[in-house]
């Protein structure tokens, strides 16, 4: 049975599901722990994407767009949705701004490289710009899936991308930019 006979199957009959699940779960985990970086909600958004695509699945079309790209917009939409809730608990991005009042110093290349140092100032980024990066370094998609997912064009995405790397460079201390630039040259 291919993809496509398996989704038509399951709009019928939920056992049928526990495939598209088991396919696509981890893939599904990752990218929503990468937004969200905690486990507990991972796990709390990860449940609400496929009980929604679950209880949706009636409404998928099989179109030139696999799957995928559907359970990923559906994550994208629960993320959202998870952010916009504690929103109203506290002001995320106050607090990441606000973290630490130590000054940057030197930063060193590899942490300015890593995820973890990145992170916050990605969370600074409109939403649309922050699941672009997400998808294209961390997801490691291409600029085709991408498109795929947000339902875009392909330029569009890429200007998207582009875009949301300026903002991030503007976004990073100067000491971090000039020391990429000393190990970069």
């Amino acid at each position: 049975m291919n993809e496509q006979e398996i989704i038509a199957k399951a709009k019928t009959d939920v056992s049928a599901f526990d495939y598209l699940y088991d396919k696509y779960f981890l893939q599904i985990y990752k990218f929503v722990m990468l937004r969200v970086r905690d486990r507990d909600i991972a796990n709390e958004v990860v449940s609400d994407v496929f009980y929604k695509a679950m209880s949706k699945l009636h409404t998928f079309k099989w179109r030139s767009v696999p799957f995928s790209s559907w359970l990923y917009r559906i994550a994208m939409n629960e993320i959202s949705n998870y952010y916009r809730r504690e929103e109203r608990k506290r002001k995320l991005v106050g607090v990441l701004i606000h973290e630490s009042d130590e000054p940057y110093g030197s930063v060193t290349y590899e942490e300015a490289q890593s995820y973890d140092f990145l992170h916050k100032y990605i969370k600074m980024l409109p939403q649309r710009d922050q699941d672009v990066i997400v998808f294209r370094y961390m997801e490691k998609k291409s600029f085709e899936e991408i498109s795929q997912i947000f339902g875009k064009k392909e330029g569009y995405v890429r200007v998207i991308l582009h875009r949301a790397l300026k903002k991030l460079e503007q976004s990073l201390p100067k000491e971090v930019i000039e020391n990429v630039g000393r190990k970069v040259s």
